[in-house]
């Protein structure tokens, strides 16, 4: 990769903060908008802009957050660290200045996409690298364990816990939880991740199916981003049950069916970005940089 490659970056949480740090302290110029950070002050290779514009204007990559667009407006670039709304089309006024410029964005849509393509722009989704995916795990397992422990009247150790899906996030959260001495079942449809979850001494179970004996679990946690945890489901838990969704939109549980049976549901967003930062800010920063240094070649 170039140390000529000057990024510009435009809203993000603490992630962003550390991706920044760590391309700066990495010899690049960036450039950064929609952002408010003490860290970022006077930082060497930093320039603070007052405006999205001004950041792009000479820029080779724009790095948009993790997710790229705000959970209270689609509208807007998601700047939790900013008392000011940053609306999307602002990145794509500056016309041809888009133009062979790569867009770095994390949960990317067909709008952006489509946006993006008429502004001359090319978009890679960071999010969907796997080595970016299978380290962010970690601390998304992480994340969700220091919920229920802070959540839960019990320790987590000896606990029955459920565990819906068994993806990149499952294995490790599976892992996690076994370690701290829980009882750990784990729901998923493959038949070849059934032999996997009794290889490693959990409990399995068909997720198409009803789950046997609910009324045992203490802790569920979903990874799963579809429809799993239902009505018919809810209605089958101990009233005090912990329900933890980790699934990104639109999610695994009926909220809406939760919240008139007073069940205790946390849909845990961006845990990586709340508990970890740090951690998965370098994750992010390094898969930034073999993007980039494949997108040279």
């Amino acid at each position: 990769m170039s140390k000529h490659t000057v990024f510009a970056f435009v809203g993000g949480d603490r992630r962003q903060v550390y991706v920044m740090l760590g391309l700066a302290r990495d010899g690049f110029e960036v450039r950064v908008a929609g952002l408010n950070a003490e860290e970022l002050s006077g930082a060497e290779n930093i320039t603070v802009c007052g405006d999205p514009q001004r950041a792009i204007s000479g820029a080779d990559c724009i790095v948009l957050p993790v997710p790229y667009s705000s959970v209270l407006s689609a509208q807007n670039i998601n700047t939790p660290l900013y008392d000011k709304e940053i609306r999307i089309g602002e990145l794509f006024a500056a016309g041809q200045e888009l133009d062979g410029k790569l867009i770095l964005a994390g949960r990317a849509d067909e709008r952006l996409l489509a946006m993006a393509r008429l502004g001359g722009a090319r978009v890679v989704d960071y999010m969907e690298r796997e080595e970016l995916a299978v380290l962010n795990a970690i601390p998304t397992a992480e994340g969700a364990v220091k919920i229920a422990i802070e959540e839960l009247p019990i320790t987590l150790h000896g606990s029955s816990c459920l565990v819906t899906g068994f993806g990149r996030v499952g294995k490790v959260l599976c892992a996690a939880l076994k370690g701290l001495g829980a009882r750990v079942t784990a729901a998923v449809r493959k038949k070849s991740d059934l032999a996997y979850i009794k290889a490693f001494g959990y409990d399995g179970a068909d997720i198409t199916r009803p789950i046997p004996e609910p009324e045992k679990f203490d802790v569920i946690f979903n990874t799963v981003p579809k429809l799993i945890i239902d009505e018919i489901f809810l209605s089958a838990l101990r009233p005090d049950c912990l329900i933890i969704d980790l699934a990104s939109k639109p999610g695994g549980v009926d909220f809406e069916a939760a919240r008139r049976m007073g069940r205790s549901v946390i849909w845990a967003l961006s845990l990586p970005g709340k508990t970890s930062p740090l951690t998965a800010g370098e994750i992010i920063r390094d898969t930034i940089k073999n993007i980039i240094d494949e997108q040279a070649r």
